[in-house]
C-alpha cells in the first residue's frame, strides 16, 4: 500500500537519539555512538521533497532494532561494568573510538552516494538501484557504518563482555533486517536486483 510522505527523520531515530541524550547525562560521560544517529537525523530532516513511498514488509525487525540498540546501548555496559568483570586494557578505547570515527565516515558516504537512502524498509516510485560509491562493492553500506560505529562502541567500553553481546545482538538484528530488506528489492527490481546480489557482497567485501 503506498501513501504520500515526507522525507524525514522517523519516531524510532528520533526516540533513540533522545535516549543517548539521557544516558549521557546520566553517567556524564559521552557516548559517541549517538553520532551515527544525528547524521541520519541531519539528512533525513535535510530532505524537503516528497515521494511516494511503498512500504516493504520488515518482519518485525524494527522492534528488534530497538531492542537491541537499548540492550547493547545501555543495558550490558552497565551490568558489566558494574560487575566489574572482563575488563579491557584501557588502549582499546582508543580503536573503538577510531571504529565509531569509520562507521561515521562511512554512513556519510554512503548517503552521499544514495539519494534513496532512507531508515525505512520502504521504496520510492521513482527509485533505481544505487551501485555507486561504497555500492559497487557492498549492497548495504548503511548496516555496515552502524555494524562498525556499535563495534567501536562495545570496544570504547573497555570490556569484552560488553564487546562481545554487542557483538552477538547487533550482528544478529541486522542480518535480520537485511534479508527483509533484500526481499522487499527483489519484489520490486526482480532480475536487475538479483543481478546485483550476484555481483556484490551484503556487508564485507568478497566474504558476506
Amino acid at each position: 500500500m503506498s501513501n504520500l510522505k515526507e522525507f524525514r527523520t522517523t519516531k524510532n531515530t528520533k526516540a533513540i537519539y533522545c535516549l543517548f541524550s539521557c544516558y549521557d547525562k546520566l553517567t556524564n560521560k559521552k557516548d559517541q555512538s549517538n553520532v551515527l544517529f544525528y547524521v541520519e537525523h541531519r539528512y533525513e530532516s535535510s530532505r524537503t521533497t516528497t515521494s511516494i513511498q511503498e512500504s516493504g514488509d520488515d518482519q518485525g525487525t524494527s522492534r528488534l532494532l530497538l531492542m537491541v540498540w537499548i540492550l547493547c546501548g545501555f543495558v550490558s555496559p552497565l551490568v558489566w561494568l558494574s560487575i566489574n568483570i572482563g575488563a579491557a586494557p584501557g588502549w582499546i578505547g582508543w580503536i573503538g573510538l577510531g571504529w565509531i570515527l569509520g562507521g561515521i565516515i562511512l554512513l556519510r558516504w554512503t548517503i552521499f552516494a544514495n539519494a534513496f537512502y532512507i531508515r525505512a524498509i520502504a521504496t520510492m516510485d521513482d527509485q533505481y538501484i544505487c551501485t555507486e560509491g561504497p555500492y559497487k562493492v557492498v549492497r548495504h553500506p548503511g548496516y555496515a557504518a552502524f555494524l562498525v560505529g556499535w563495534l567501536g562502541f562495545g570496544l570504547a567500553t573497555c570490556n569484552w563482555l560488553a564487546f562481545l553481546t554487542t557483538l552477538v545482538l547487533t550482528l544478529y538484528a541486522y542480518v535480520k533486517r537485511i534479508l527483509a530488506e533484500e526481499q522487499m528489492m527483489l519484489l520490486k527490481f526482480s532480475m536487475d536486483y538479483q543481478q546485483y546480489v550476484d555481483e556484490s557482497s551484503r556487508l564485507i567485501p568478497f566474504v558476506f
